[in-house]
């Protein structure tokens, strides 16, 4: 397990399903709400008939690998005396979802969608405003976890299976051992609640693993995502290529000069949850957003 390629990123406490769609546009994977987000709104309901371009595999009794630490983010933090910390988060009914051709799927739904077009022409168009600040990233929906009624944990894995708990892979669960961990957790709760049901300590094994800590998280949630990095040359318009090619958009400034920008999804280009913060990135807490996200409003 430990040698599959990871091409998701985790969310520690999940993300309410209601907007988190596949096709969905951000510019910060890591925050997906963030900043002004495009919602794709062709499969909303993971119960009905799925679109021909996406995959949906039900998943019973899953767990999956949050991360490593007691906590998001405080990855060697915590009492680690028995050794390392990971968070894992189980459920009876959870759903895989995938968008079966990506970049197909951007040439021809993103691409050719008004609204999404409308999205993507104010939110490139606005960037042509700020020439010497860093251009903001876009990143495309591909893949989903969808869990209801999820139950986290933290815990130390048994020194034989700490290698197998790898962020953003199924954790070495078999369906007795998720189910094990999800009677463990407090339950009949509206909102998310840590804590051991009923007389269980801190202490509890399941499958040789030590739970110290878990909860539950009603409703259905995404606790992961795989995002695929949209590529993204502006040039000036007459410059080489149109807005006539497949991938090609026109923009057409506040201020009168147009461009010509050319999309596509970068090959391999997935988002990572321990990726570093480039030094030509725009900083999430920098100045710059509120700026950008006025002059997008001019353009809606």
């Amino acid at each position: 397990m430990a040698n599959q390629k990871v091409t998701y990123i985790t969310y520690n406490s999940g993300l309410s399903a209601k907007h988190l769609h596949l096709g969905n546009l951000v510019h910060n994977p890591k925050h997906p709400e963030s900043f002004d987000p495009y919602e794709e709104t062709t499969f909303t309901d993971i119960d009905g008939d799925a679109p021909h371009w996406a995959n949906v595999t039900p998943l019973s009794n899953y767990a999956l690998t949050l991360g490593r630490g007691a906590a998001e983010g405080d990855d060697d933090s915590g009492d680690e005396s028995e050794g390392p910390r990971y968070r894992v988060v189980a459920a009876e009914k959870s759903t895989r979802i995938e968008i079966k051709d990506p970049k197909l799927f951007f040439l021809k739904q993103t691409l050719a969608s008004p609204t999404s077009k409308k999205w993507l022409h104010a939110h490139l168009s606005a960037a042509e405003h700020f020439p010497k600040a860093p251009k903001p990233e876009f990143w495309l929906c591909t893949g989903l976890i969808l869990m209801k009624h999820a139950t986290w944990t933290s815990l130390t894995p048994a020194a034989s299976q700490a290698s197998k708990f790898v962020p953003g892979l199924q954790a070495p669960f078999d369906p007795t051992g998720v189910t094990a961990i999800r009677r463990s957790s407090v339950s009949e709760h509206i909102r998310p609640t840590f804590g051991f049901q009923g007389e269980s300590k801190e202490g509890t094994e399941v499958g040789g693993n030590i739970i110290h800590e878990t909860g539950k998280f009603p409703g259905l949630r995404g606790w992961a995502a795989r995002w695929e990095r949209v590529e993204i040359a502006v040039k000036d318009a007459g410059e080489g290529g149109g807005e006539h090619h497949d991938n090609g958009m026109k923009l057409v400034l506040l201020k009168g000069a147009s461009k010509i920008a050319h999309l596509r999804l970068a090959e391999g280009g997935y988002a990572r949850a321990d990726e570093e913060e480039d030094d030509e990135d725009v900083d999430e807490d920098s100045g710059y957003w509120k700026p950008y996200l006025d002059v997008v409003d001019e353009y809606a």
